[in-house]
């Protein structure tokens, strides 16, 4: 089953025609070095906001952890890059928009492989980039930009060229500072989240300077996911924010300098869903500019927010079923982020009374394969058939493969894609079909009922089972990616380096989310 993202096929040709002449990629938004925008150094913030009393809940030290600050580096980014930029010259430049906002507005995102970012473009997502960001459909955006988004997502920030720091507190008297500060109820809202976790292909839009991102090319939709759902509508409580930035117990000091302690205080570094991507990222980058301990902090956050992620229930409806069920405990699809990596699935042992494995459903263990024409032996799941494997597969439509000369069905070539082939993830509380349809967001090769936020699967009872162990694993990136991102590259060396780095650093084994055990 696949869906168009788009029914003008001789639009995207055209489009798609144009990108690979080296057309611009335009997208509303501030432009590069619109309004004279510069930023500070990450050393400037280090120096009053590093070093405090928060321990572990240090801002410098956990934005450090985080991948945010690890955006222009991350490995799996640079090899996806290299690829899309393949299939789509000039394409690098929209990916920066996100991943070095730094580097895309003071005018340094062309050439579009990155050969000109410097090193603080490499801090990626850094301190004073988040806190210069104003709503970009407010007022003051339109006092400094001259082409306002439609709406949010697609990296179409505004970031306020004043020397002023933006956040949930406008007061700091009494304390010697290099800027000043304003409160700010947008850095407190999903909608500062929505500029990089909305993300959508421009090459697949009609017009980008009226559509909404969400309504063209889907790519990510994590903030659609999240304003459809119920979170949307529980305040505070039921931001990004909330889940995503750890509220530190009895507040935190903001500045090592004054007296600035503040009864609400969040951890800097954004948790996500990865706990291996650090250490790659730390090896072949060799640790410059990196905290190993910020790192480690870091993965403990990101699985300790996986292991919250969902719940399961096991039953036994008869004397030859067992039913499972997982419910989403996210504000958003689960699993999330960037499709071509990351999946979700069930791991299932039915054992004797002994103890003795009798049947697993769900195995990861190593199996034969190649790369580069050679033969290795790798670890992977094993019966993606025979589980259920929660995911999004991005994909080429008939025509879009034919003119692109690919086959079509599943595809890993996101800037080509058009379609979705699968979308089987778990939906959040509050899910409708009709309103994630206008999204692009509705389910594909799965049914989910208006409100569920579950999935239920039946397992038949082998002979003499005396007990069932459930497992909801994760993982982040799969084998097939890897060797995707390897064997396509035939720009740069980062898709060998990455899986060179893979096999030195655990090969992004999955992780347990959630377990359950019945005795029969």
């Amino acid at each position: 089953m696949t869906r168009p993202i788009i029914n003008n096929s001789i639009l995207i040709i055209y489009v798609m025609s144009a990108a690979l002449a080296g057309a611009e990629i335009f997208l509303p938004g501030m432009q590069p070095k619109e309004a004279g925008i510069e930023f500070a150094k990450i050393q400037q913030c280090k120096m009053c906001h590093g070093g405090t009393k928060n321990g572990e809940a240090d801002p410098f030290f956990s934005w450090q952890g985080g991948m945010m600050a690890q955006a222009a580096k991350d490995p799996v980014f640079r090899a996806a890059l290299a690829i899309a930029e393949q299939d789509v010259p000039g394409v690098g430049e929209y990916c920066f928009r996100c991943h070095t906002p730094r580097g895309w507005l003071e005018g340094r995102s062309t050439p579009s492989d990155g050969s000109a970012l410097n090193r603080e473009d490499m801090q990626g997502v850094s301190c004073d980039v988040c806190h210069r960001l104003v709503d970009p459909q407010s007022d003051r955006a339109r006092e400094l930009i001259e082409h306002i988004p439609p709406g949010y997502g697609n990296a179409m920030i505004v970031a306020d060229p004043r020397n002023i720091v933006m956040g949930p507190y406008g007061d700091s008297e009494g304390v010697a500072r290099p800027h000043q500060v304003e409160k700010s109820e947008y850095h407190a809202s999903s909608k500062l989240c929505a500029n990089c976790h909305n993300i959508s292909n421009p090459l697949l839009a009609e017009d980008v300077k009226t559509q909404p991102p969400y309504a063209y090319g889907h790519i990510e939709r994590t903030y659609s996911e999240w304003l459809l759902s119920d979170y949307a509508n529980r305040g505070k409580e039921g931001t990004c924010q909330s889940c995503h930035y750890e509220q530190v117990e009895g507040g935190g000091q903001a500045s090592r300098f004054g007296d600035l302690h503040r009864d609400y205080f969040v951890k800097h570094g954004p948790v996500g869903g990865s706990t291996w991507v650090q250490d790659v990222t730390w090896l072949l980058w060799k640790g410059q500019d990196m905290d190993k301990k910020a790192f480690e902090a870091g993965k403990k956050k990101a699985l300790a927010l996986l292991q919250t992620a969902a719940t399961l229930d096991l039953t036994q409806p008869s004397a030859q079923q067992v039913k499972l069920r997982i419910t989403n405990q996210t504000g958003h699809k689960l699993p999330n982020g960037y499709a071509e990596g990351r999946r979700m699935w069930v791991n299932v042992r039915f054992l004797n009374a002994d103890g003795v494995l009798i049947k697993e459903i769900g195995k990861y263990d190593l199996f034969e394969d190649t790369i580069f024409g050679e033969k290795v032996t790798v670890p992977t799941l094993l019966d993606p058939y025979q589980t259920t494997v929660y995911e999004c597969h991005p994909g080429l439509s008939p025509e879009q493969a034919k003119k692109f000369n690919k086959p079509p069905g599943k595809s890993f070539h996101f800037v080509l894609n058009d379609v979705i082939v699968k979308d089987n993830r778990i939906p959040p509380e509050g899910f409708n079909n009709a309103r994630f349809k206008e999204h692009l967001s509705e389910p594909v090769g799965a049914t989910y009922q208006d409100g569920q936020y579950w999935d239920e699967i039946e397992y038949d009872l082998p002979e003499k089972c005396a007990k069932v162990e459930a497992r909801l694993m994760y993982q982040s990136v799969s084998w097939e990616y890897i060797k995707f991102l390897a064997e396509e590259n035939r720009t740069d060396d980062w898709g060998k380096r990455l899986y060179e780095g893979w096999k030195q650093t655990g090969k992004c084994a999955p992780v347990v989310m959630a377990s359950i055990t019945k005795e029969i």
